[in-house]
């Protein structure tokens, strides 16, 4: 018998009672593409939506929400060190704990500041969110901002067009009534939502978590998930153009990805990358590329350490390689953290000295800048004045990449600020009945 389970959503998830085995039995050979048994019915009964995705219970029946495991403390303006995974603890309240929420970088006006976070949506056990959260990277402060008309949803697109860098687009996701296809709008300098009236076939409702699938003014949506552990039973590729409020199905060739969900979609130059997802019991290791200028797919070839068929994991571009880090497999949820390289097809499992975070799917990830202040010495390396986890100051040497070597003699000063750039990540759950809401971060090799 199953533990007290909570509706929030047209899918299930199902974690405890005494269907909760995490080995998968064994099954039918793996479907090409996918990882483990083609059977895996211990994760996906008892995952059966993967994300928060639609039914809780936990153990005994009770939901446990996280305590953040105990990692450095990351404070404002200190030197994040190669390798090493940090929590960031903003002044005021943080989020709630939730799941299928988006995470992404505003930008500051030219010269001005350093930019927001800002968390949009989500879900826990008591039903989905209509709110948002905003780092303010400035004053390292959280603040809820008072927008209005957000339609609550979870596992939603969120995504900004560069042509209009004041408007924040959502598009799809789910609330306990049902899968959503609309489209809503917020002007960032107003505080209001909107749903636009769009032209052009409309995709199917569906989840569809990702804030990396837009190239320019346009989204472009595969996939998503329909109900319980399906995805849509829709191929196409959809693209929806904000300036025009136009949605379409370009013509693609080759073979596009087969049916799923849970997928990661990123955006590098006029490319989309889809890595991994799951469709019924089968849950998928492949990497796909489609060039938006031919619109041709290509399933690429991987070297390396590939990882492992996942599902409800995170994903973010920067310079030469994509990344992923977490999701779930047929084992649990996953605390790893892979790259790859775009040019060379490879594959790195990334290595950390610092304790892992608690493994966790259907969390959100962007990168962010971070500004550290640095007096230069030479033309090699850059004294840099920061304070340590404890308070005190310290001069540091950083490196061009990003490297650093504490030194024992005190700051005096910095003359500019350096730039570095971090992987955040905020919340998600694991398949015990944990749920986050702890934001950590790690720095970009």
């Amino acid at each position: 018998m199953l533990g007290n389970v909570v509706s929030v959503g047209p899918s299930i998830f199902e974690v405890g009672g005494e269907e909760r085995g995490l080995t998968p039995p064994r099954g039918p050979e793996q479907a090409e593409g996918s990882e483990g048994p083609g059977a895996v019915a211990g994760v996906a009964r008892e995952a059966r939506s993967l994300l928060p995705a639609r039914r809780f219970s936990a153990p005994g029946g009770q939901w446990r929400f996280m305590r953040p495991k105990l990692l450095p403390v990351l404070e404002p303006g200190a030197v994040p060190q190669r390798a090493t995974w940090y929590t960031l603890v903003p002044l005021g309240e943080s989020p709630s704990a939730r799941v299928g929420h988006n995470c992404l970088y505003l930008p500051p006006a030219p010269t001005a500041g350093k930019g927001q976070v800002v968390i949009v949506g989500g879900a826990d056990p008591n039903g989905s969110f209509s709110d948002a959260h905003i780092i303010d990277l400035d004053r390292h402060q959280w603040a809820m901002p008072g927008w209005v008309g957000l339609l609550p949803r979870y596992e939603h697109a969120t995504f900004i067009p560069t042509s209009s860098p004041t408007s924040l687009w959502v598009f799809g996701g789910a609330d306990q009534s049902g899968n959503r296809n609309c489209v809503q709008v917020l002007n960032l300098e107003t505080g209001i939502w909107e749903s636009p009236k769009v032209i052009g076939t409309q995709p199917l409702p569906r989840t569809f978590h990702t804030s990396s699938a837009a190239i320019g003014d346009r989204l472009y949506v595969l996939g998503g998930g329909d109900k319980g552990a399906e995805p849509v039973k829709d191929p196409q590729l959809h693209m929806f153009d904000t300036a025009t409020l136009t949605w379409s199905q370009p013509e693609v060739h080759g073979n596009p990805p087969s049916p799923r969900h849970g997928h990661v979609v990123v955006a590098v130059g006029t490319k989309l990358f889809i890595h991994g997802g799951l469709s019924g019991d089968t849950f998928y290791n492949d990497l796909f590329c489609i060039d938006t200028n031919d619109m041709r797919w290509e399933k690429l070839p991987a070297a390396g350490d590939v990882p492992g068929g996942r599902a409800a994991h995170s994903a973010a571009a920067f310079g030469d390689h994509l990344y992923i880090f977490g999701g779930m497999d047929p084992t649990g949820a996953l605390d790893t953290m892979y790259k790859y390289h775009i040019e060379n097809q490879q594959w790195t499992l990334l290595e950390f000295d610092s304790p892992l975070p608690p493994g966790r799917l259907d969390h959100s990830m962007c990168i962010v800048p971070w500004q550290v202040c640095v007096s230069v010495k030479n033309r090699d390396s850059e004294a840099v004045t920061s304070r340590n986890t404890i308070g005190k100051e310290a001069t540091e040497t950083v490196s061009d990449e990003g490297d650093s070597d504490q030194k024992k003699q005190i700051g005096k000063g910095c003359t500019e600020d350096k730039l570095m750039y971090l992987f955040l990540i905020f919340g998600g759950m694991d398949t015990q009945g944990e749920i986050h809401r702890d934001c950590i971060v790690n720095l970009i090799k």
